[in-house]
């Protein structure tokens, strides 16, 4: 495995080459009560400092209490250790076991959509443990594809040693479930093929890779999301569903499927008005649910992509 050696991450690459083989045999419960354990050990710091100040730049200094904030962080720490070891537990699912880690609402949207026999686009952003959708419809019989960055592009010489081998543990993973992967760069056939089967097509709006960007107000700040599921639309008449998956208090998610986003596509500025009213659902997700994306905040002030960063002032 190719990276930088540090010695600061001894610890944890022991643990992804002991205790991390132990993770998918573990029952839910462990596996939360584990990563809540872990998390407790790595919710302050400097992390929990520029959580804090990317809270206050979102929704606006002096709306959320000293300890409301506190609160976010440590949350959004632990689901996002739980995320993790649910994700390296992919291999472990099967469609009997689905419904004990997550479950659909609105079906009948993607029903209804589905019955256009364009194919259905699905918006998404990185919004609590977004993967779940593949997993969630795949083993429920659906025909589900993404369209997304090969986990291994973000691995390299001038990485972490953990982090590299973090990022091969995620493809793997990813591997095992019934669902297919367009991975960026790959011909644009393979975006019609899966449409002409009338299949599900997943895209991220808030991903780190396509440049071409429309900047929207977003609750206190700026979002620059992607118009490239807008232009499929437009070009294959597909029906776009906006998905977000919500952790629940039993720690099981609950994949929301919203109706079909209406949108005249021949009017002028049609993909900034599609982009708008998915914005506005977004902001009320992020709203109820702000440690489902404060980790996405924290990886943007850190560690902005090559495009510049999502969110904005």
């Amino acid at each position: 495995m190719k990276g930088i050696f540090r010695i600061r991450d001894i610890p944890k690459i022991a643990f992804l080459y002991s205790a991390r083989f132990t993770i998918p045999y573990l029952p839910p419960g462990m596996k939360h009560v584990l990563a809540e354990t872990l998390a407790s050990f790595t919710s302050g710091g400097e992390r929990a400092a520029v959580m804090g100040e990317e809270l206050r730049s979102l929704f606006g200094r002096g709306t959320l209490s000293s300890e409301a904030i506190e609160g976010i962080i440590r949350e959004t720490v632990s689901n996002f250790r739980k995320d993790l070891f649910e994700i390296w537990s992919f291999k472990r699912l099967n469609s009997r076991t689905i419904g004990d880690l997550c479950y659909p609402e609105g079906l009948d949207h993607l029903e209804k959509a589905r019955a256009k026999g364009k194919g259905v686009l699905v918006a998404l952003c990185h919004f609590g443990s977004y993967k779940m959708v593949l997993p969630c419809l795949g083993y429920r019989g659906y025909p589900i594809t993404q369209i997304a960055a090969n986990p291994l592009e973000f691995t390299g010489d001038h990485i972490s040693f953990m982090k590299n081998k973090v990022m091969e543990i995620e493809y793997k993973a990813e591997r095992s479930l019934p669902a297919g992967f367009i991975y960026i760069g790959s011909s644009v056939r393979e975006i019609f093929r899966v449409l002409e089967r009338n299949e599900i097509l997943v895209m991220s709006l808030d991903g780190v890779v396509d440049p071409k960007r429309i900047t929207l107000p977003f609750l206190k700040r700026k979002i620059r999301l992607s118009p490239s599921i807008a232009k499929i639309a437009r070009k294959y008449g597909t029906p776009v569903l906006p998905v977000f998956t919500v952790r629940d208090r039993d720690d099981r998610h609950r994949v929301i499927i919203h109706d079909e986003l209406k949108v005249d596509w021949e009017k002028e500025d049609s993909d900034r008005h599609f982009l708008a009213q998915f914005c506005r659902l977004m902001e009320r997700y992020v709203t109820a649910h702000p440690s489902h994306y404060t980790w996405f905040l924290y990886k943007n002030r850190t560690e902005p992509p090559k495009i510049g960063p999502i969110i904005t002032d």
